[in-house]
This record gives structure tokens, sequence and C-alpha cells, in this order.
């Protein structure tokens, strides 16, 4: 896996369907969402690239035994009028790592233990008042268990303030 940190310079937008549901049962929820957002893609005005969806959660996601979100989106310039039943979302420009990660869907969870310890190890902490973003394209194969599968992950991350020796 390869873990680079990028600067995303402006303000993006994105419309898609909510999933929202228990951690455990969030893969079954997920896989509705993007069927609808699939089947109701003529209905999103101004997709940047029809070939690309995005898996995008809010901070409430990392650890939350309650009740979470997941947002099945395509990313729009500019966004237009918001289907019925659908949300729209607006991410600031800010600092994420990108993990490459290839391999199997259910595993995806290793890359991301993989960037924790990444970012960990090169002074970066996550910035938990931000999305998370996953970009799935023509590589990308949802079967859980296809090794050809490949996706992009963003992780929200800042600088780590190194303390000062007071001597």
């Amino acid at each position: 896996m390869e873990v680079k940190i990028v600067q995303t310079g402006t303000i993006t937008a994105y419309i898609g369907v909510r999933a929202s549901s228990a951690m455990s049962d969030l893969g079954e929820s997920v896989a509705r969402a993007f069927d609808e957002l699939l089947s109701r893609r003529d209905e999103i005005m101004n997709i940047k690239n029809p070939q690309v969806t995005y898996g995008i959660t809010p901070p409430n996601y990392k650890g939350n035994a309650g009740s979470v979100d997941f947002y099945c989106c395509f990313e729009v310039e500019p966004i237009g009028n918001v289907p019925h039943g659908m949300v729209h979302l607006h991410l600031l420009p800010r600092m994420y790592t990108v993990t490459h990660y290839a391999g199997p869907s259910n595993l995806t969870e290793e890359a991301y233990d993989y960037t924790s310890r990444w970012i960990k190890e090169n002074g970066f902490a996550y910035d938990d008042v931000a999305y998370y973003i996953e970009r799935y394209d023509e590589k990308t194969i949802f079967e859980a268990d296809d090794a050809r599968s490949e996706i992009q992950i963003f992780c929200p991350v800042k600088r780590v303030e190194k303390e000062v020796d007071p001597e």
C-alpha cells in the first residue's frame, strides 16, 4: 500500500443517497444506497465523472457503536437541483492522506489500519471534524473477495504539534 499527503484546494460538492444504520448492518444498508444512487443517476445534474462514485463518512463513523451514516455520492460541478430524497454535501479544502488500496473489499479495514500507523509514524493525527472519503472507479470491484479491486481512501489529517523541550 502507498500513502501520500494531498491538500485539496477547492470546495467540492456531492449529491447522493444516505445509508444510516448500526455499524453491524451498514454493509447491507450501503449496498442498497449504492443501488439507488446508480438507478437514479440520470436525475443528478452536472456529474463531474459518471464512472466515479464516492463513499463519504462523517466524523462520527470511526469507533461509533451506535447508528452511523454513509453517503453514496457522485461529485458534481456546479451543484444543481438535488433530486427528491437525496442529500448534498460540500467538503471544504483540507489535508488528507490518500491510501491506494488494492485487494478484496472485505479486507478494506486493513488499509485503514495501515493508514493509521502511517499517520502516527509521520507526525500527523486524524482531523476528526472532517469527512472521510472512499473513491471508487472502473478498477473497483464490489464483490467482497475479489483481490483485483482498487480504491482510494482519503482520511482527513492535521500535523501534530511537537512539544517543545523546555531545556
